[in-house]
């Protein structure tokens, strides 16, 4: 994720007052389409979220998820049965990482023994539609999210400058089912680093330029920055029982995949997320949300249609920015999955920007 560009993609203010009603009407039209599916729950935890990543911590595994304000966590097993709507618990907020209100919680990351958080603060000019950052960071959290500690790297901002013309910064981690193998990265203005806890980065030269990354056969494979604004997205197809062996990556709306058996093919939108079930590959686009099926072998397939309401949770104008399957080893209407979105950049306007999930027993995607 670009911690630079996100603020131009997450928090543009339009001067523009039709636009707004614009939108309002597309909201209207798209929430209506979903209340035809399902009868919507109540948000456990509201605005855009950004981030959903495993966590161990105190001897339990959890999701954990921000929505810039507050951290939550939910308790994982890893099982799909012990996954139900809602269950997320406030670990801490913003002014307990940095201790001021004004301070935006904007991605997390973890390794298999810290937790860390992305921050930031800044102005917004609403007459030119601007934000100018006034302060980046990185902290960690070595005790689940209960106490932080800044990490030592100077992430140079000029408070003269928007934040897209400030050094950008992309923020990432594996985010594997195998906590051993969780790691945590960064790539700021082109050169790549290792997060260490509250230590020093190392540098990592195989991240420089990368915006995600991947446990695969062994070792980490990173995926390199989409353009000046957009990253990339990684996963693979390691599940509860076995480690991965194939890499899915993108490169703009390219899905390419590695490993075991190696191809490409064009998703069209922009590719901000990926997850692997047993049948299928999810894929978060720019413009909403689509799947292609798995062939044996693990290589990509053919578009199809979903067997729930996906496509109309996750329509034309939605960004998918994140997605986490439980159960990788199930068939998609079998396990678990959960999918953060935003309308379009402005979910200030919006009140069903949130975290979606599916679960099985409910047989629809649904508000978590």
């Amino acid at each position: 994720m670009n911690l630079s560009g996100f603020s131009k993609k997450a928090f543009f203010a339009s001067a523009m007052i039709f636009a707004i009603f614009a939108f309002s009407s597309c909201q209207d039209v798209i929430y209506s389409n979903i209340r035809k599916e399902v009868t919507l729950e109540d948000s456990s935890v509201e605005g855009i979220v950004r981030s959903i990543i495993r966590v161990s911590s105190e001897g339990g595994e959890y999701l954990y998820i921000t929505n810039g304000g507050k951290i939550f966590r939910k308790e994982n097993s890893g099982k799909t049965s012990d996954h139900s709507y809602g269950g997320w618990k406030e670990v801490c907020s913003n002014k307990d990482i940095g201790s001021s209100d004004k301070l935006t919680i904007m991605a997390l990351a973890a390794d298999s023994d810290n937790v860390y958080a992305f921050t930031a603060t800044w102005e917004e000019n609403t007459n030119k539609g601007q934000n100018r950052w006034n302060e980046r960071a990185i902290y960690a959290s070595a005790d689940g999210g209960k106490s932080w500690e800044k990490v030592p790297f100077d992430i140079k901002t000029d408070k003269n400058k928007t934040g897209d013309d400030n050094p950008s910064l992309f923020f990432f981690c594996t985010n594997t089912i195998a906590n051993e193998n969780r790691q945590a990265f960064f790539n700021y203005n082109g050169t790549g680093y290792k997060l260490n806890g509250s230590a020093e980065p190392t540098a990592e030269a195989l991240a420089n330029n990368a915006a995600s990354c991947a446990y695969v056969n062994g070792e980490v494979k990173f995926a390199a920055v989409s353009d000046t604004h957009y990253g990339s997205a990684s996963c693979t197809n390691e599940t509860n029982d076995s480690p991965a062996t194939i890499r899915y990556w993108s490169n703009k709306g390219t899905l390419h995949w590695d490993g075991a058996v190696e191809g490409k093919r064009n998703a069209g939108d922009y590719i901000y997320s990926l997850a692997v079930t047993k049948d299928f590959i999810l894929v978060g686009t720019s413009s909403g949300i689509e799947h292609y099926s798995l062939n044996e072998d693990g290589s990509v397939g053919d578009e199809k249609s979903f067997e729930t309401n996906a496509a109309a949770i996750m329509s034309n104008g939605y960004e998918v920015n994140e997605l986490l399957v439980i159960e990788p080893g199930k068939s998609e209407i079998e396990t678990a999955i959960y999918a953060a979105t935003d309308f379009e950049g402005r979910y200030e306007q919006f009140d069903h920007a949130c975290i979606w999930a599916y679960y099985p027993e409910r047989g629809n995607w649904n508000r978590d």
